[in-house]
């Protein structure tokens, strides 16, 4: 199957789109969701915890019902062998700091994603046949958005998805396809765009994007927030991590 090559821009279109409408959400803010009852910082903290394992329940999972300390969780970011993730990329900090300024009851969150992380460094590890794996969760500050970023001493095979014939389903890009932005090598899903329309600005939503040679493989995944509508956002934090590793 050719592999999908495009250029994107910032918000995560091609570049030689032009812009659609921003999208609102009932609060009238561009792109943000509907919000729980619960207040922001323990909403941001139980949601950036969904997204690192542990599943769709509800905030009281994570321990929100009331006070505790902030013992748990110190050391965010696991490895297997000689490979280190660096403490951040961009502006995106360890969930731990991000997740402890933001007040409410972190522990159990910092808790249940520094288990997250060790549980999946061991995965990642096996996978490889026992090859350095290395596994870290960054947020932003206010943690509207987060993700996870793996390396392992090892290459990976380029992402795959089966052919859609575009032209015959009537849409202008398949619903699931491979795009390469700059050295990053992005699995992405399109929401349906008729042929004749252009695609809104988060029609796109980044699966994973990764980066691979011989002895190196990098990825970013479980992203959130808007970053999971730009391709080429992902790739620039995904170069960063490679150039700390390669």
């Amino acid at each position: 199957m050719a592999m999908t090559t495009e250029e994107f821009d910032a918000a995560g279109r091609p570049a030689n789109e032009a812009p659609a409408a921003a999208h609102h959400s009932p609060d009238g803010r561009p792109g943000s969701g509907a919000r729980s009852g619960l207040p922001a910082g323990r909403w941001a903290i139980g949601v950036a915890g969904l997204a690192v394992g542990a599943g769709l329940v509800g905030a009281a999972w994570w321990g929100f019902s009331g006070g505790g300390s902030e013992s748990g969780g110190a050391g965010l970011g696991r490895s297997a062998g000689d490979l280190s993730l660096p403490a951040s990329l961009g502006k995106y900090v360890p969930f731990k700091d991000a997740a402890q300024r933001n007040g409410g009851n972190a522990s159990q969150a910092i808790q249940r994603t520094t288990k997250t992380e060790e549980q999946t460094t061991k995965l990642l590890s096996t996978a490889y046949g026992g090859a350095p794996a290395a596994v870290r969760t960054l947020a932003e500050p206010g943690l509207e958005t987060f993700f996870m970023v793996n390396a392992v001493r090892a290459r990976t095979p380029e992402p795959f998805t089966p052919y859609e014939d575009v032209t015959t389903l009537g849409l202008v890009r398949p619903m699931r396809e491979v795009v390469r932005v700059g050295g990053a090598t992005c699995l992405v899903a399109n929401q349906p765009t008729p042929t004749g329309q252009q695609p809104r600005p988060d029609a796109v939503s980044v699966d994973y994007c990764q980066r691979t040679a011989d002895g190196l493989t990098v990825q970013i995944r479980g992203i959130s927030g808007g970053l999971r509508n730009s391709p080429q956002q992902v790739a620039e934090l995904l170069d960063e991590a490679w150039s700390a590793l390669s």
